[in-house]
């Protein structure tokens, strides 16, 4: 009889768990399990969202979870409408439920370690992006992030290792470099230091703080003359930012 009740259950079509009869969401990653009609609410909630109307997506979503608290995309939904309301320990709240729901749900754990990052919780958001490397060791928005919730509490070794992966990965994320020469900076490898700051300055766009550091390691260097023209940019870029 159970092994008969266990065939006909379908695998997840995201990640091959095998759900619990009944389930609605699967208890792996969270993906929906039943025809997407059935859950006519999550539908009318992402509806008012596309179009704009943010409260009622809110409203929607708040009463599908009070008749069905353990649904997870709605859980993960709602947090997120909580997050951009700015209201970080509610969206807290929903991320941590949808993880627990879903323990491999990456895409709740990143949101959770954002939110707890956002709230000043390093400790928390080192934990939440820990485990979305656990689930995908190549996410590569993770290691960026986990990057900084080490390099806020002071871990540098190991967040250049991490900001080194996410560049690896993710070529693009130019302020990496600006992270990773403020910790050759501290070291005081000064080249090291001044290659990152420079790098970070490679799309054509002057960014104050990398050309302050500059300025500090060309005067360190001994030339003034090359510190006065990076401040000089700093400054306009400065100007510029605050007459936009």
């Amino acid at each position: 009889m159970t092994h008969e009740h266990q065939t006909s259950v379908a695998r997840c079509e995201r990640c091959g768990h095998l759900p619990a009869a009944a389930a609605k969401f699967c208890a792996e990653c969270g993906n929906f399990l039943r025809d997407a009609w059935l859950d006519h609410r999550l539908l009318l909630a992402v509806a008012h969202q596309q179009e704009g109307r943010t409260r009622e997506a809110q409203q929607e979503l708040e009463r599908l979870l009070a008749s069905e608290p353990e649904n997870v995309p709605a859980n993960h939904e709602l947090g997120t409408y909580y997050f951009h309301l700015g209201m970080l320990e509610r969206a807290i709240e929903c991320y941590a439920r949808a993880t627990r729901l879903a323990p491999k749900f990456i895409l709740a754990h990143y949101d959770l370690g954002v939110a707890f990052y956002h709230r000043g919780n390093m400790r928390e958001a080192e934990t939440s992006f820990r485990r979305c490397l656990d689930i995908d060791a190549n996410y590569n928005a993770a290691h960026y992030r986990l990057a900084l919730a080490l390099f806020h509490q002071g871990m540098l070794e190991e967040a250049l290792s991490h900001f080194e992966r996410a560049m690896l990965l993710t070529p693009e994320y130019l302020m990496a470099h600006y992270h990773m020469g403020v910790i050759h900076e501290r070291r005081g490898e000064l080249d090291l230091a001044a290659r990152e700051f420079e790098k970070s300055l490679d799309d054509g766009i002057d960014e104050a703080s990398s050309l302050y550091h500059l300025a500090l390691i060309r005067r360190q260097k001994g030339d003034d003359k090359g510190a006065d023209e990076l401040l000089r940019r700093a400054r306009e870029f400065g100007t510029a930012r605050v007459a936009r």
